[in-house]
Formats: structure tokens, C-alpha cells, sequence
């Protein structure tokens, strides 16, 4: 269309030219060339600026692309380090499991080795108490003592203990050796508070002083038995004495 253009104004002012067009037919003809040189030059000027959009167009969209394309790579390294990540995070959380199973075997273990110790550890208390009480019982009141002190020696901790110390001043006193009964009484007594001989203790530790002619002595541990223990048999015993 742009060429037939570009051929058709000269060839029609050339036909004039030698058919003798009139000079109003050639001026008409002049105007319409410029016209179509106007024209042409709006076309060349609007097909470059088409061809500019174009152009910026087409690079907007390959930058676009290439855009979207690094994304996507390094959505695809984010998902593949995510998926590493998941499968290290899952290899440790199975040893950490493995090894809280291991500890919880071990614990168990250590714990029934605890309780068959402690259990073997009562036993022995018990035993070494019940042959201390059998000597006393049976008036053996010296081996008696040994067994009681051993037992307190080797497990001061064990409430055996505490009453081991009550029955060797009880051994004392059998033995009427009363300074060492009343000694003996007084440390139960400051041991053992709370203890469950105490009240028994306090009317033994006011037997002792009067033995050894301590009245005094004997009437405030009794009337501190008749305070700490109104309802006891001690208490109503040591009642009935005044």
C-alpha cells in the first residue's frame, strides 16, 4: 500500500505533464503529493513507534521471564533445602528417640537396681534390730548394746536407729547402771523429739534421777511428760507415784 503510493502521485503529474493538465489540476496535484508525504511520514513515524512498543515490549516480557525463571529456581533451592532439612530434622528426631528409649531402659534398670538395694538394705536393718532386740530380750544386754551401736553406726539414718538408741539406755538401765541410762534417755529425747518413744523415754529418764537421788531433776522431766503426753500410760503412771 505505502509503495502504490509512493508510484501513483508521480505517475499522475506526469500524465498531466504530457497531456496538458491545466496548472489548477497540477497544483491539486502537488498538494496531494504533499499530503501523501505528510501522510507517508505519520506511517513511518507511527509504524517506529509500534516497532519501539514493540520492542519494549518484548524486552519487558523476556525480563519478566527471566525474572519468574530465577524465582522459580530459587523456590525450587528453598524447597529442595526445606526437604533436606525435614529429612536431617526427621534423622535426628529417630535418635533422639532411640536414645530416649535407651535412657528410659537404663533408668528402669537403674531404678529396679535401686529398689532391690534398698529392699536388700531394710532387710539388713530389720535383721540387724530384730538380733539386737532378741539379745535384750533375752537379758544379753551387753552384746545387746553392740548390736544396737552397730546398727546406729552403720545406718544413722534408718528410724531403727533412733529407737536403737532408746533400747540401749534401756539396756543400761537393766543393767542398772542409771548415770548411763539417764544419758542415754536425754540424748533420744533431744534426737528424737518427735519421736515415737519419747513419751515412754521422759517417765524412764525420771525413773533414772530418782535411782540416783535426783528429785528434782526427776519432777521436771515428769511434769514435762504430764504436759507433752496428758493422755499417755507414762503420764497417768507418774500421776499415781505423787
Amino acid at each position: 500500500m505505502k509503495m502504490a503510493l509512493r508510484w501513483l502521485i508521480p505517475l499522475m503529474t506526469a500524465m498531466c505533464a504530457f497531456s496538458g493538465c491545466s496548472s489548477i489540476t497540477v497544483l491539486r496535484t502537488k498538494e496531494l503529493k504533499a499530503q501523501s508525504d505528510t501522510l507517508f511520514h505519520r506511517i513511518d513515524s507511527l509504524n517506529r513507534e509500534i516497532a519501539a512498543k514493540q520492542a519494549t515490549q518484548d524486552e519487558l516480557l523476556r525480563l519478566i521471564r527471566a525474572d519468574l525463571q530465577l524465582r522459580f529456581n530459587e523456590l525450587e533451592k528453598k524447597i529442595a533445602d526445606l526437604s533436606s532439612g525435614l529429612s536431617e530434622s526427621q534423622y535426628r528426631l529417630s535418635r533422639l528417640d532411640e536414645k530416649t528409649a535407651d535412657f528410659q531402659k537404663q533408668l528402669q534398670a537403674k531404678l529396679a537396681a535401686d529398689s532391690l538395694a534398698v529392699a536388700s538394705k531394710n532387710e539388713e536393718i530389720n535383721k540387724l534390730f530384730q538380733i539386737a532386740m532378741s539379745d535384750f530380750n533375752a537379758g544379753r544386754f551387753d552384746i545387746a548394746i553392740s548390736g544396737f551401736q552397730d546398727l546406729i553406726t552403720r545406718f544413722p539414718e534408718a528410724e531403727e536407729s533412733q529407737e536403737a538408741q532408746y533400747w540401749i539406755a534401756e539396756c543400761n538401765y537393766a543393767k542398772k547402771l542409771y548415770e548411763g541410762a539417764q544419758k542415754e534417755y536425754l540424748s533420744y529425747i533431744k534426737q528424737n523429739p518427735q519421736g515415737t518413744k519419747v513419751c515412754v523415754a521422759l517417765y524412764k529418764l525420771g525413773m533414772a534421777y530418782e535411782k540416783i537421788g535426783k528429785s528434782r531433776s526427776r519432777d521436771l522431766v515428769w511434769k514435762k511428760l504430764v504436759d507433752q503426753c496428758p493422755e499417755s500410760e507414762e503420764a497417768k503412771l507418774t500421776r499415781s507415784r505423787k
